[in-house]
């Protein structure tokens, strides 16, 4: 389980990236000589999040958070916007599970106050509901919201919604000049797996090679059809920062070289106001000729291994 002390940890990796060195002396005399300070900060994690969420507002990343909404609320006792801060919170924390946010983030009342809730909403929940039908004891701080109700909203949430917002907020981010005027760039696809129940999920069915076990069998293999549901993400970095420059989410049963081409474009359009793509490292799954050849025409570098019986590889080998 994550604690609050190795959330303060990853969130100080991950947000201080320009670190400064203590030195209480050279504090002391300036405050001796000088007599004033111009602020103070307090290494929390209420204060990485409010200086993380204020670069987000000052690079125009929070109002796209406005289009993540499926409008699909039933009651709206609370807005779909206040839920999207505490995703992003437990993703920069780096919290593994929902149910870890009830202790982590929902009953913080700093943190909840930068989501929009206010201290007695921390304290005594945002309703009445579901009071009636508990079983066990009201604990001493019931927290601003439900875990139930953060995943129920957060799983409602498109992938096209999501790669409008992700692609979106790599433009914003572009525009501040991190990336390198020549980008040497990475493109790699990953399975996000998913129960059978989530709507919209994809399914792949696959041989796995296991032990067998029972008697007299000696632990020999065996191969087992396995079938595994949810998604395909296609990702572009840039391999200095390892900043994704775009995504493309699909179902599972997806090829690998499907939507190279399209996530390449996309990266291209998302960093075309301050660098260009020079060249992209891939791996086999994107072997298609035609593929590559229009990669090629586009200027763009690739670097790929090869198959063993590619007449390409025997070229190489003498």
């Amino acid at each position: 389980m994550t604690t609050r002390e190795k959330l303060q940890e990853t969130l100080c990796d991950r947000l201080f990236w320009h670190t400064a060195e203590r030195d209480d002396w050279k504090v002391a005399d300036y405050l001796y000589h000088r007599r004033e300070m111009d602020v103070v900060y307090a290494m929390d994690e209420a204060t990485l999040f409010d200086s993380f969420f204020t670069y987000l507002q000052e690079i125009e990343v929070f109002p796209l958070v406005e289009h993540l909404d499926p409008h699909n609320q039933q009651r709206r006792n609370v807005s779909f916007i206040q839920l999207v801060p505490v995703l992003l919170m437990k993703t920069v924390g780096s919290i593994k599970t929902m149910d870890e946010i009830s202790d982590l983030l929902l009953t913080d009342e700093l943190l909840m106050a930068m989501c929009g809730f206010n201290a007695y909403q921390v304290r005594h929940g945002s309703c009445e509901r579901g009071v009636k039908l508990r079983t066990t004891p009201m604990p001493e701080i019931r927290g601003s919201l439900c875990v139930d109700t953060v995943a129920n909203h957060i799983i409602t949430i498109t992938p096209r919604r999501i790669e409008h917002f992700f692609n979106r907020s790599i433009q914003c981010v572009a525009r501040q000049g991190i990336f390198p005027k020549e980008i040497h760039a990475a493109c790699d696809c990953t399975l996000y797996e998913t129960t059978s129940t989530f709507t919209g999920c994809g399914s792949v069915t696959h041989k796995r090679t296991v032990k067998a076990r029972g008697y007299r069998r000696n632990g020999e293999l065996k191969a087992v059809p396995v079938t595994l549901y949810g998604w395909k993400i296609w990702a572009v970095y840039e391999i200095k920062t390892g900043i994704p420059l775009a995504i493309k989410i699909d179902t599972i049963e997806t090829p690998d070289n499907l939507h190279l081409r399209a996530v390449l474009e996309q990266a291209k359009d998302n960093v075309a106001q301050s660098s260009i793509i020079d060249s992209l490292v891939i791996d086999r799954g994107f072997l298609d000729g035609k593929l590559l050849y229009e990669i090629d025409q586009k200027g763009i570098e690739f670097v790929i291994p090869l198959k063993r019986n590619m007449e390409a590889a025997r070229d190489a080998r003498q």
